[in-house]
Formats: C-alpha cells, sequence, structure tokens
C-alpha cells in the first residue's frame, strides 16, 4: 500500500485530471442509476407477495340485461363456482367485487383505521372485499405471517400490523375502522373488526408495494351484471392453455340461471395489460434503454482513457519486469492504484450528490406523482429507507465503476507484460 500511495503521488498532476474525470463519471452514474435501480426494483424484483402464476380471472354478465335481482346473482354465481370447483384442474375458487385484489382496478384509498380507544387514523392503501365463505385470501396465493384465514374476522397485512400494533404477531387483537370522518368519528360510525389472520404486504397494480391492507367482508357482494371469480389452477396447470381450452364453451358450459362466463383471462395477462394501459412498460424499457446506451458510452470513455494512461508508463513496467517482476505482481500494483484512485474519486462524488439527495430526496423512479404516492404507503424496503438506499445504490455504482478502470488498466498491463523488458523499455 505504502508504494502505491508513493506511485499515486509521483503522477499526482496525471491522476488529479483522472481523479476529476471519475468524481463526473460518479454524479453522471447517481443521475442515470439511482432511478433505474428502483424502476428495476419495482418492475421486475422483489416478491409480488401473492402467487400470480396458476391464477385466472373469470367476468360474468347477465342474459338480456344489466343487473338481475341479487338472489338470483347468487344463484346464478354459486352455480358457476360449483362447476369450476368440479374440474380437475382447478384447486379453489373465490368470488370477488369489482377487481378488489391487488392487481384490480378498485384497490384505493378509501378508509381508516385506528385501534380501540386511540384518536390516531391510519389510512388504507388496499381495500379488499371478501365475503364470509369466500376462499380469497387463498386463492390469491396470501402467504400468512401470524393467526388462520379459517377464523373469523378481518385479515390485514403485516405493514398494518406494525404501524397499529407495533408487531406482527396480533390475531386475536381488536381494530377499529372509521367511516364518513377520518379524523372526528362517533361511535355510530366507527365498527370494531377481530383480526384473524396477518399475511405479507402485497404488490398493486404490479409496480408497488401496499403497506395498510385489509380484507374484510361486505355483505352485498353479488352485483349481478358483472361478478369476477378468481381462480386458483393445481400445480401443473398452465394457466395459459387452461384459459384457452375453456374460451370456445365456457358461455355455454360455465353458465348458471341468467348468468354467464363472458371473459376469461390469466392474471399474468390482467398485470401486462395494466402495465400498458398505464404506459408503465413502455416507459421503463426506454428509460432502461437510454440509460444502457449513456452507461455504455460513459463506461467506454472510461476505459479508453485509462487504456491510455497505462500505456504511457509502458517502460516503467519494463523496469518492473527487469528487476524480476513477476506478471502477476505487476498487475496487482496497478489494479490497487485503480482501486484506491478509484474509491477516493467516487467517495467525493458521493458526497456531492449527497448535497443534492438530502434537498431532493433519492429516486423513486420515473412514474409520477401517483407512483411517490404509493410508494409513501409502502413498506419499509431498503429502496423507501435513505441511508440503506444511498448505500446500495453507491456500493453498486463504485464496483461498476471499478470494472471498467480495472478493464482499462488489466488490458493493456497484460499485452505489455507479454513483450519482453527490452522492448518495454525502449517504447518507454
Amino acid at each position: 500500500m505504502r508504494l502505491t500511495l508513493k506511485n499515486l503521488w509521483k503522477r499526482r498532476k496525471q491522476n488529479v485530471w483522472l481523479s476529476v474525470e471519475l468524481v463526473l463519471v460518479s454524479i453522471v452514474c447517481w443521475f442515470v442509476l439511482d432511478p433505474l435501480c428502483v424502476i428495476a426494483y419495482y418492475a421486475f424484483g422483489g416478491a409480488d407477495g401473492y402467487d400470480a402464476d396458476r391464477l385466472v380471472i373469470l367476468t360474468t354478465h347477465s342474459r338480456g340485461r344489466n343487473t338481475i335481482e341479487l338472489a338470483a346473482a347468487k344463484r346464478g354465481v354459486e352455480g358457476i363456482k360449483t362447476k369450476l370447483r368440479n374440474m380437475e384442474e382447478v384447486e379453489c375458487v373465490s368470488l370477488t367485487y369489482q377487481r378488489y385484489y391487488p392487481n384490480g382496478d378498485a384497490a384505493g384509498l378509501n378508509s381508516y383505521f385506528g385501534v380501540p380507544d386511540d384518536t390516531a387514523r391510519w389510512a388504507v392503501g388496499g381495500l379488499l372485499i371478501t365475503r364470509r365463505g369466500e376462499d380469497m385470501c387463498r386463492t390469491l396465493g396470501l402467504k400468512v405471517v401470524d393467526g388462520s384465514m379459517e377464523d373469523e374476522g378481518v385479515i390485514i397485512t403485516q405493514g398494518l400490523a406494525l404501524t397499529l400494533f407495533g408487531r406482527t404477531d396480533v390475531a386475536g387483537a381488536m381494530m377499529v375502522e372509521y367511516h364518513n370522518a377520518p379524523w372526528v368519528a362517533t361511535a355510530e360510525q366507527m365498527a370494531q373488526y377481530k383480526i384473524a389472520a396477518v399475511v405479507e404486504d402485497y404488490r398493486v397494480n404490479n409496480m408497488v408495494y401496499t403497506r395498510h391492507g385489509v380484507f374484510r367482508e361486505y355483505e352485498r357482494l353479488y352485483v349481478g351484471d358483472q361478478d369476477e371469480l378468481l381462480v386458483r389452477l393445481k400445480e401443473g396447470v398452465d394457466a395459459t392453455d387452461f384459459c384457452k381450452r375453456i374460451r370456445p364453451t365456457m358461455q355455454k358450459e360455465l353458465c348458471s340461471d341468467s348468468l354467464f362466463v363472458c371473459k376469461v383471462q390469466t392474471m399474468n395477462e390482467l398485470i401486462d395489460n395494466r402495465l400498458r394501459y398505464q404506459s408503465v412498460t413502455g416507459s421503463i424499457r426506454r428509460y432502461i434503454s437510454l440509460a444502457i446506451f449513456f452507461m455504455a458510452n460513459l463506461c467506454l470513455g472510461t476505459i479508453g482513457t485509462f487504456w491510455l494512461q497505462t500505456r504511457k508508463r509502458k517502460g516503467e513496467i519494463g523496469i518492473m519486469r527487469s528487476f524480476g517482476a513477476s506478471r502477476g505482481r505487476i498487475m496487482r500494483s496497478f489494479l490497487l492504484e485503480g482501486f484506491v484512485l478509484t474509491l477516493v474519486s467516487h467517495l467525493i462524488g458521493c458526497f456531492m450528490f449527497f448535497q443534492y439527495a438530502v434537498s431532493n430526496g433519492l429516486s423513486v423512479g420515473v412514474m409520477g406523482d401517483r407512483m411517490r404516492e404509493s410508494l409513501s404507503r409502502m413498506s419499509e424496503l431498503w429502496l423507501n429507507d435513505f441511508w440503506p438506499h444511498f448505500m446500495a445504490v453507491g456500493t453498486g455504482i463504485y464496483l461498476i465503476i471499478f470494472s471498467v478502470v480495472s478493464m482499462g488498466i488489466a488490458i493493456p498491463v497484460w499485452n505489455i507484460c507479454r513483450t519482453k523488458p527490452v522492448e518495454a523499455l525502449g517504447d518507454g
């Protein structure tokens, strides 16, 4: 290390300019890669919190009229559910209500919850409706953290459990829903629920996690004209093939009373359609393409700079070879210089970007205000915690820069070491 620092000091004029370039590269990488990391994580990384594979969505419709009586709707839906359960490919079936499920249209900020005798209120981002006797949570494939889905009561996410109680083992505890007025509510405007189970946080619209989610019962679950059924297929059954097989005959075979199945799609198809509708997929791909193109040019420029600087030290390598230094030792010596130079430059770049991040915050992606609002309600992921976020992205940027610098050093050093010391000294 002492020899490395000595060599760096001897070449301080050249190293100052190299450091300036690396500092600029570090800062630019922050602005490019920080949003890229966020977008990539929420689009492709992390667990969904539910099992989208082998999940099929069927939509019912009434014959001849838009709405039907509640009793008739109930008979029709129950008849279709019975036919689905009798299929050998089907594991379980659940009725939902106007897409009250993780990738549905109606998951939103529409209720406030708290604990008894507490004045605090917490907004729920994802109120999913189920009905007594429906196996919606098991059909979705939600993972239970505490309690049992078979018990009577509501099912909440672990994020809401942590907010309300500070822990997740809260099965059997009571919680309160405040109606009409979120901050001031009378006894008539409150409803108490017993917590039956706690499940893991899940993705909403396939992009962000909901921190505060509740599954509760709703008495009038049958709409009549357009109910939706969630179907969980058995292991080994392909959801796409299942949809193709039943689609030609579903209106005739999957019918009961005045209701029939008019549409079927996989959960993954629904996710893709929603992402395309929101222009999410296209935005992600365009940003990733631009980021890759920009980073490729930046890396090539950095490699070229260090390649030329290393080539200028051919005579120095020749002297080291004439004194008996091995190729490995020379390589380690030059790479160690690159390591120290890159580390110091990157720390300076991180410090400069830190000033910006403190004022403006770290990236939440390029999804706009709606994305930002959703992120404010998500679970305590590393992306939502400043220091883990800053350290993770900063470390990744350093590894990228050092890899690029190493390529610009290692390749010419290796080529020079393959020549005879006399030739290297002569060229130097």
